[in-house]
């Protein structure tokens, strides 16, 4: 997978309503990628943290993905392939489960990260395995907002929109009951070195 070295910035909206800003790092090394995505929200209630985590190998698949979210309780959810024991470890809280590892897979955010270097035409369905399931990804008529032109793709279980521009999600909404939310694209930020401690 390419990837080049960056921090974006978005704002989500719910129903409408501003709904909090958050950002995603995105760090290309030897072995694959390193992404990190963090997130305030302010609707739907309770104010909530997000921190996603993926680690992939050099094809764009996740080795290791963490989620923890601080909301009403703090969770926290890890994925990890072990390929060396043929596994794959999921964790949550105290309790971990082991299932065989079969395949390679993605994880939500791996899966946003590879959208934009997907080589499907209008029209085509792309399935991909995720841990304890699948996702379809379907590529949708191109788009051309302000001049721009504008890759779509659905995503599913679940009804999720994703536009891409170059090599960047400019904007994704998703039906969450009644109303829609939405995290659009606002910019770039200039990545800052990592100090290392020796």
């Amino acid at each position: 997978m390419r990837a080049r070295k960056a921090v974006h910035l978005y704002r989500f909206f719910h129903a409408g309503e501003p709904a909090g800003e958050g950002r995603l790092e995105v760090f290309p090394g030897r072995e694959g990628v390193k992404a990190t995505f963090q997130a305030e929200l302010l609707l739907p209630l309770p104010r909530t943290k997000v921190r996603l985590s993926t680690e992939t190998d050099l094809e764009g698949f996740s080795r290791y993905f963490s989620e923890r979210v601080e909301g009403r309780e703090a969770r926290v959810f890890t994925v990890e392939r072990l390929e060396e024991e043929g596994l794959v470890m999921v964790s949550q809280g105290k309790e971990s489960l082991a299932y065989p590892y079969l395949a390679p897979y993605h994880d939500a955010l791996s899966l946003l990260l590879a959208l934009p270097h997907l080589d499907l035409l209008p029209g085509e369905v792309a399935r991909f395995a995720l841990p304890g399931g699948r996702a379809y990804v379907e590529r949708l008529p191109d788009l051309e907002a302000e001049g721009r032109p504008l890759r779509q793709y659905r995503l599913r279980p679940g009804l999720t929109l994703v536009q891409v521009e170059g090599d960047r999600v400019v904007r994704v909404a998703q039906q969450v009951g009644d109303h829609v939310f939405e995290a659009l694209w606002e910019g770039e930020e200039e990545p800052r070195r990592r100090r290392r401690w020796v």
